[in-house]
């Protein structure tokens, strides 16, 4: 994998950090936690296929638990919980501020592409959230290394 990790997080950590958004995390996204805890690309930038957008986009950074601010679950999920669906969180972002985001209710359950910024043009008020993969577990294994 080409993300150089900001360490190990904790079961503690990942317990703590479920408390604070109030649901549980799906296994595979806390086992990337337990074994990398977030990152960045060890050679920039691994990308990842949005269909909708027919655009592959690069992956600047996975968030992580107890690490510098700008790269914080807790930050990232408080800055934006009012914003976006139940059960979701931001776990990292493009280089252009676009973010991924891990749904965990089962009607939209996966892993998507939310341009709030609107950097493409299919992006609107209405729909700006795009679907890259089912689980966090087929979005890793699909990243594209350079």
């Amino acid at each position: 994998m080409n993300i150089k990790g900001f360490g190990k997080a904790t079961d503690e950590m990942i317990g703590n950090f479920e408390k604070h958004i109030g649901f549980s995390l799906p296994e595979d996204y806390k086992q990337f936690l337990r074994e990398y805890n977030g990152g960045t690309s060890i050679v920039r930038y691994s990308t990842f296929y949005v269909e909708e957008l027919n655009d592959n986009i690069p992956l600047d950074v996975m968030y992580g638990l107890d690490v510098e601010r700008p790269f914080d679950l807790i930050k990232w999920y408080d800055e934006y919980k009012d914003d976006l669906f139940s059960n979701s969180i931001v776990i990292g972002d493009d280089p252009g501020s676009g973010k991924i985001v891990l749904i965990t209710d089962p009607e939209f359950k996966g892993v998507y592409y939310w341009d709030h910024v609107f950097n493409f043009e299919q992006s609107s008020e209405d729909e700006n959230t795009f679907e890259i993969s089912e689980s966090f577990k087929i979005f890793i294994e699909g990243l594209k290394n350079p």
